[in-house]
């Protein structure tokens, strides 16, 4: 029995000393870990002049409209900063229900993840305010992911299981959204930065996200939302932040996404200078009604057959939807004068494709008409639509056969 467990340890270093990269995998396994404090502005910072609401609200162009907000726990499910952060993400909520989105809360101990699963379907929006999470090593370590109650979520969870709308927008308060964090030592250069906003932002860009923006202070939300409604692009709305100041704002690229823009926003405050603390990722271009509103599109925008006098009426199918999948009626007419030698449905829904009828005319030549269609009880972008319509009536129509070779 010695001896075979003499013989069991021998044969068990020379399988460490054949593969010691295994044993080395296993020590550097990520572990996630918080830093003590969340991101924190100095006390003597003023937040500034809050933005003024318009006297009356922009219309926009939207669908029905939901939003997953979520607040994990910082110094304790009820501590201190908790509640602060939870009256912060109050302040968005509010401002979101002003404008008709459904407001789903998930703030600490009510952090189910099978819940924020089922709730971030299709979601719009998707705020988070909590400790940011760091899975190696400081200075330069891998970041991103939820700290919630009892559990961390990674970036690949994330990915995984969220299934938001097209487009949506994100918002972040945690170390590292925006580049800097509580318990760096060593100053974060642009690089740097730049590196940990990719890797926070970037399971949002990979389900399909229109922007995200990372903050530091607490109404910072709250005053995104409230630009975004009053019909600003997203970059007008990074910039009419008050802390917002376009010397100390770096524009560079996404690093894993190299065509979307990315601006670094920085503050000096306190040593280790700067602090990255305003971050945006997105087309700065876009706005709410952009990303969300549903736009009216044709299958086929022309349609088009030849036809000698003999022939038979050809028909064509002509599918007009949204691009969200939302449902609407349609209705059709002729621009100017419906020709004798055009037939077509007059009105349906976005679940019936339109028939198209071209019939043979009295005299060879081409002949052109068009179709407006337009949405019924609701606005739409890239409305009204039209569809060309030509037929070419020819005497005769030569067909030429090619033979086929077999070999």
């Amino acid at each position: 029995m010695k001896k075979l467990r003499i013989l069991i340890s021998f044969l068990a270093l020379l399988a460490l000393l054949a593969f010691p990269a295994a044993g080395r995998v296993q020590a550097q396994a990520l572990q996630p870990h918080t830093p003590d404090l969340p991101p924190q502005t100095p006390q003597e910072v003023s937040p500034g002049e809050p933005a003024l609401q318009t006297a009356v609200l922009t219309a926009l162009n939207l669908p029905p409209l939901k939003a997953v907000l979520i607040v994990g726990p910082i110094d304790g499910d009820s501590g201190t900063w908790t509640r602060q952060e939870i009256a912060n993400m109050e302040l968005a909520a509010q401002e979101l229900e002003k404008h008709g989105v459904t407001v789903y809360r998930f703030y600490t101990p009510s952090n189910n993840w099978e819940q924020i699963k089922s709730a971030a379907s299709g979601a719009h929006f998707l705020f988070y305010r909590g400790h940011g999470i760091y899975w190696s090593d400081m200075p330069y370590p891998t970041v991103g992911g939820f700290a919630l109650k009892d559990r961390f979520y990674s970036s690949a969870d994330i990915q995984r299981d969220l299934k938001l709308a097209k487009n949506a927008i994100v918002m972040m308060y945690a170390c590292f959204s925006a580049g800097s964090a509580s318990n760096d030592t060593i100053p974060v250069t642009q690089a740097e930065a730049r590196r940990r906003v990719g890797e926070y932002s970037q399971p949002f860009f990979a389900l399909g996200a229109g922007g995200y923006f990372a903050n530091w202070f607490g109404d910072a939300f709250q005053q995104y939302v409230r630009f975004l409604f009053e019909g600003k692009t997203l970059g007008q709305a990074y910039q009419s932040f008050y802390d917002y100041e376009a010397s100390k704002t770096v524009q560079t690229t996404h690093p894993t996404f190299p065509s979307i823009p990315m601006w670094l926003g920085y503050d000096e405050w306190y040593n280790p200078k700067p602090q990255w603390n305003n971050a945006f990722v997105g087309d700065p271009a876009q706005t709410l009604e952009s990303l969300f509103a549903p736009a009216m599109q044709v299958s086929s925008p022309t349609v088009a057959a030849m036809l000698e006098p003999v022939s038979a009426p050809q028909t064509f199918s002509v599918q007009i939807t949204a691009s969200n999948g939302v449902s609407f009626n349609w209705s059709a007419a002729a621009v100017g004068s419906k020709p004798a030698w055009l037939n077509f449905t007059a009105s349906g829904s976005s679940s019936q494709p339109m028939q198209i009828t071209l019939q043979p005319t009295g005299a060879a030549g081409t002949y052109d008409a068009q179709i407006q269609v337009n949405p019924v009880g609701m606005s739409l972008l890239n409305a009204p639509q039209i569809i060309t319509v030509r037929l070419i009536q020819t005497v005769q129509i030569n067909r030429v056969m090619i033979p086929l070779i077999l070999r």
